[in-house]
């Protein structure tokens, strides 16, 4: 893996635009997620307000599970087990498995994609984005992105 690793950090640190697109995507797509799954969940407010937190369950039982298995686990991030230069020139202190960004996107997306299949796609886009630029970066290993995908996919399907 640590092969791996650095060869895709060089290879990205040798094309800017691509750099540039991982940097943007790893950055910004949380905000734009939260922001359109903020504006969906006005709307349910607006349209059914005894129904909000059916929509907010989802990614909060998500957030919780990954929260606990990543307290568990421990596990450090490719960037710093490797040594290899972050995308984004962050410092990141927390640990790796799972991802948090990764888990609450999927949630999101699977949760608004069930009853507003415009926004759903939107947001499912964001998620796949964020999902394999998280993993470009060096963030975080395949198999964080992996479980939290799995993670979001079983509590959507517990919690329908």
């Amino acid at each position: 893996m640590e092969t791996f690793y650095k060869h895709m950090n060089n290879f990205i640190w040798q094309h800017p635009f691509i750099k540039g697109c991982i940097h943007f995507t790893s950055r910004f797509c949380p905000y734009m997620i939260i922001i359109f799954y903020s504006l969906f969940l006005l709307k349910i407010y607006i349209e059914w307000q005894s129904h909000l937190f059916f929509f907010i369950k989802n990614p909060l039982y998500s957030i919780l599970i990954v929260i606990v298995l990543k307290l568990i686990i421990n596990r450090k991030r490719p960037i710093q087990k490797y040594n290899i230069k972050p995308v984004d020139d962050l410092k990141r202190r927390n640990y790796s498995f799972p991802s948090i960004q990764v888990a609450f996107a999927v949630s999101v997306a699977l949760t608004v994609l069930r009853y507003g299949p415009n926004m759903g796609l939107l947001l499912s886009t964001l998620a796949v984005a964020l999902t394999i630029s998280r993993f470009l970066s060096g963030v975080h290993y395949l198999s964080d992105v992996i479980v939290s995908i799995c993670i979001a996919f079983a509590i959507n399907m517990i919690f329908i």
